[in-house]
């Protein structure tokens, strides 16, 4: 993920040198403005110069990069070599009882990946059918407790009319959320990293307005699977920094890891993660 953030940031400072030098531009952003824009979440509208540019980060990561190196998406995206900050979370303690809390919350599950786009594969198990399988679990669960749910795919297929680009997939699953009015949007991933050996679960949410929810679903996912805590960390992936209301992105584990993909194949594993996740969400309104 490091290397395809690299690649988008060098063609993102050629395209400025090719749009904005020959205009003799007054005042020159810093290297690090650069960065700070590009790695931001979604740009808000503003006046003059500044306008500009941010409309030309948002086109080019929203509509060009981010489709084509997948960088937002959120499959395969972290590691042990991650440069994004972890948050280690503490395991959590105790039964957890619904006490009706999830009554009535809409919740959108979105299985990441899905119909041309298997996500990451790898030691026989493939991600698209894990997060299929663990979020048909996951809306059973919530559905028993009393919530509203809604899924952005119930099988193996792309959530976007067919022919769509990854830009409009992953906006389609952003449009459902907010058509639903939901409380929160839970994305449901597997990781993959280039060590083997690296291995855990980890859960991120947009910077601002989801780290209690992810500290709650980390905790809660972590005791009730046993698997190693990657902790939490912010991140623009693009369903978390669109949608409006609370939202995470949880990576139930590593199938470049032959124990964790194992994990990740058996049915009693998932019910397990899914389990943990519920778990985390009933935390979260309780403590809301």
């Amino acid at each position: 993920m490091y290397s395809k953030k690299l690649m988008s940031y060098t063609l993102l400072l050629l395209m400025m040198f090719t749009f904005f030098l020959p205009a003799a531009v007054t005042q020159a952003a810093s290297i690090d403005s650069v960065l700070g824009a590009m790695t931001s979440p979604t740009a808000a509208s503003g006046d003059g110069g500044g306008g500009l540019l941010n409309s030309l980060f948002s086109l080019l990561f929203d509509k060009i990069l981010g489709p084509i190196f997948n960088i937002f998406s959120g499959g395969g995206s972290s590691g042990g070599s991650s440069p994004v900050k972890i948050t280690p979370q503490p395991g959590g303690s105790g039964t957890i009882t619904d006490n009706g809390v999830l009554r009535g919350k809409v919740i959108v599950v979105d299985p990441g990946h899905g119909g041309n786009n298997p996500g990451a594969t790898g030691n026989g198990s493939i991600e698209a059918a894990n997060n299929l399988a663990v979020g048909l679990k996951l809306r059973d669960k919530l559905q028993q407790a009393g919530a509203k749910v809604y899924m952005t795919r119930e099988t193996d297929r792309n959530v976007a009319p067919v022919g769509s680009t990854l830009g409009e997939e992953l906006q389609a699953r952003v449009d459902l959320a907010e058509s639903k009015g939901a409380d929160l949007f839970v994305s449901v991933h597997s990781n993959d990293n280039p060590d083997p050996k690296i291995a855990g679960a980890m859960t991120f949410y947009s910077s601002g307005k989801s780290s209690k929810l992810a500290s709650e679903v980390q905790s809660a996912l972590v005791q009730a699977t046993g698997a190693a805590n990657k902790g939490t960390s912010s991140a623009t992936f693009y369903v978390l920094r669109n949608t409006t209301m609370p939202s995470i992105l949880v990576e139930m584990g590593f199938v470049s890891n032959p124990q964790e993909a194992a994990k990740l194949n058996d049915n009693s594993y998932r019910n397990k993660v899914a389990q943990g996740v519920f778990n985390g969400l009933v935390q979260y309104f309780q403590k809301s």
